[in-house]
């Protein structure tokens, strides 16, 4: 017994030591993991969710039958010798009455079939703006991901760069009790390493922010630990053609379908207001029954015998004859359609700068890429060479301070670089209406 304390007091104070490390997190499965937590993109699912019912319910309700059915019962008996007073409360055949019933409207002018497609048309729009706030959160997505992978791999340059400024400090100083090095290269020196101290605690700052910024998209905790691939590459850097990227854009955009529905709603709207201006024809069917008990005898036998039933076919006036209301009805539906047309030039012309700026971004961010490739290879061969002269003292400490200053800034240009061409790419797709979610 007391073994078995000692043994689970041991198991319970030792630290494991192959303990799960963080899943490294991928650009595809950070995307994911955001739209699940979306509250713009749930909206509007059940936005989808509320049009979809809506669309079911108003074709059910217009196109299909409708029942009816009552009941009445009537078991209050007046005494014989008091009318004021109550005999007895039951029931027998003779007070119950039956009414079933049905109505069909079978056509009334076309007015259920344009409903139905405007209700269909609404739902599809609904659909559209599903794969807009999916398109969005996927972007913000990729800003939050590529933004804590900058703001991480800045703070490994930052943490470098103070190490070695420290290390030539510490060179000044030898050199400076040596008499090889002035006052001034030990506190130029000295200033750097400061420098870089503070440039470190502001980068650990804004990678908290940023990490704070994509826990918070996945709802983790703010300081929980990310991970991320080794291997991310940048892929191909090959400009995409734009008149291509125009042609989808205009096809494909959630923004641009939407529209060719309200195109459509609205041909329909005017369609109706000149349906509404005229005479309706119409043709029911309707079907009546009422079943009714007699005093102290025996009920009919419930069936269609008793029953009305039959086609109504009618033509009907407008409610009100004014013809005013009417002709401004039909302006209004005229106004609404004209308008809808210049709506989608508007939306043409706003697409088409939207793609050309996002393929303008991403040649700008693919070709910055690679210059700051190229000038931190540079930069860094340049330090290489100054480092080795300042050491034999061929060099002063301006020189060398200035190419250090250099390689640092080259390794932030390139990690910028990096970071604007990955979201300028998702941002270009999301332009020509690529889904960037999937």
């Amino acid at each position: 017994m007391m073994l078995l304390k000692t043994l689970l007091i041991t198991l319970a104070f030792s630290t494991p030591t192959n303990a799960a490390e963080p899943v490294a997190w991928t650009p595809e499965a950070y995307v994911q993991a955001v739209l699940e937590n979306s509250p713009d993109v749930i909206q509007a699912k059940e936005r989808l969710t509320g049009a979809h019912a809506t669309e079911r319910s108003q074709w059910a309700s217009s196109m299909l039958p409708s029942l009816s059915f009552s009941a009445s019962l009537k078991p209050a008996k007046l005494a014989p010798s008091n009318r004021f007073t109550f005999d007895a409360w039951q029931g027998s055949a003779n007070d119950f009455t039956l009414s079933p019933g049905a109505s069909w409207n079978l056509f009334n002018h076309f007015k259920d079939s344009i409903t139905n497609r405007t209700n269909a048309l609404s739902a599809n729009s609904a659909e559209e703006n599903l794969e807009t706030a999916r398109q969005q959160a996927a972007l913000d997505a990729m800003n939050a991901y590529y933004r804590l992978l900058r703001a991480g791999r800045i703070v490994g340059v930052a943490e470098k760069n103070r190490d070695v400024q420290k290390e030539n400090y510490d060179l000044t100083q030898n050199r400076y009790k040596n008499g090889m090095k002035s006052l001034f290269d030990l506190l130029k020196t000295e200033t750097d390493w400061r420098s870089a101290e503070l440039t470190l605690e502001n980068r650990i700052a804004q990678h908290r922010l940023s990490l704070f910024q994509f826990n918070i998209l996945i709802e983790h905790d703010e300081a929980a630990e990310v991970k991320f691939p080794d291997d991310l590459t940048l892929g191909t850097t090959e400009v995409p053609k734009l008149d291509s990227g125009l042609r989808g854009a205009l096809n494909r955009r959630p923004e641009m379908k939407r529209n060719r529905n309200e195109l459509e709603a609205a041909d329909l709207a005017y369609r109706r207001a000149k349906i509404n201006a005229g005479p309706t024809l119409a043709l029911d069917f309707s079907y009546n029954d009422s079943v009714s008990g007699s005093f102290r005898t025996k009920t009919a036998d419930f069936g269609l015998h008793d029953a009305t039933y039959g086609l109504v076919l009618s033509l009907s006036l407008p409610s009100k004859l004014n013809f005013y209301s009417q002709v401004k009805n039909i302006v209004k539906a005229k106004s609404d359609w004209r308008r809808s047309r210049e709506s989608k030039r508007s939306l043409d012309r706003t697409v088409r700068t939207d793609v050309y700026r996002a393929h303008t971004e991403l040649s700008r961010a693919l070709r910055s890429y690679e210059i700051a490739l190229r000038k931190e290879a540079i930069s860094k061969q340049n330090l290489e060479l100054i480092k080795e002269q300042y050491k034999d003292g061929s060099v002063d400490v301006i020189r060398l301070s200035q190419v250090q200053i250099d390689f640092v800034n080259s390794q932030i240009e390139r990690l910028d670089a990096f970071r604007d061409s990955s979201i300028a790419r998702a941002g270009y797709r999301r332009a020509i209406g690529e889904s960037i979610w999937r």
